[in-house]
């Protein structure tokens, strides 16, 4: 994450009363997809007329939708990093109401795997629904190992799901399998939906939490409940928020 420099000169105290602005940090980006990552289309739209892929850091990325599969992305992606302190109020309370949509459909799992977990926010917001629940974390940075450290959660793993590592070692373990904001910051996110639902024990429910599509980044993917259908998912919830939950059905492989 790189931040505007600001240079105080050290031959002159500091005028009292006064003190140094605050400044936000700038936005750190991925690299720019000439195809869409739900489904590999390069019939983009939403670029200026004449823009070509950006080069270095840009300033902010542009929403694009795909004409075939009708996804709606950043381009290029935001990579993860901290949020304004306003940000992760908000994603607490979303957390909160997760966990509270969950409980009323599974209100007793034994086991959780909460992907792209870092520090355990949600897991550490969870346990106030789900006292008995054993949950791991899964993140591609070493936050989550601070994270079960601590005690947020009780089994940490360094990777992504479609790691054949971590597949491997979570195959039907779960009986919920969460991704909160995830599925817009990978490359492959059809790929990481289905290793997603691997994790799960048949009748397992899988909580998918995208970046509220009336806010600033408008990523929902629009084919995520047909993909859930296709791969034997029965949906629980409407197609149109920006939270959805599926039951895996026991029949599926």
């Amino acid at each position: 994450m790189s931040y505007v420099a600001m240079f105080v000169s050290r031959r002159e105290p500091p005028v009292s009363g006064t003190s140094v602005p605050s400044v936000p940090p700038v936005p750190s980006y991925g690299p720019y997809r000439e195809d869409c990552p739900w489904c590999g289309s390069r019939r983009l739209r939403g670029r200026p007329r004449g823009a070509g892929p950006r080069q270095g850091a840009p300033h902010r990325s542009l929403v694009e939708r795909c004409s075939d599969c009708r996804h709606v992305f950043r381009n290029p992606p935001l990579t993860p990093g901290p949020e304004h302190p306003v940000v992760r109020a908000g994603v607490r309370i979303g957390h909160v109401l997760a966990a509270r949509a969950m409980a009323r459909r599974c209100p007793e799992p034994e086991s959780w795997l909460d992907v792209g977990t870092g520090d355990a926010d949600f897991p550490r917001a969870a346990r106030a629904y789900f006292p008995y629940t054993s949950f791991d974390g899964l993140d591609p940075t070493g936050r989550v190992l601070r994270a079960r450290a601590v005690e947020r959660v009780e089994e940490a793993l360094v990777g992504r799901l479609t790691d054949h590592h971590v597949a491997v070692r979570v195959r039907e373990r779960y009986d919920v399998v969460s991704l909160f904001q995830y599925l817009e910051r990978v490359p492959d996110p059809r790929a990481e939906l289905r290793a997603a639902l691997g994790a799960l024990r048949p009748g397992g429910h899988l909580l998918v939490d995208v970046a509220d599509p009336r806010r600033l980044a408008p990523v929902h993917p629009v084919g995520l409940g047909a993909e859930l259908v296709a791969q034997g998912c029965t949906v629980l919830t409407g197609t149109r928020g920006h939270r959805v939950i599926a039951r895996k059905d026991a029949s599926t492989p």
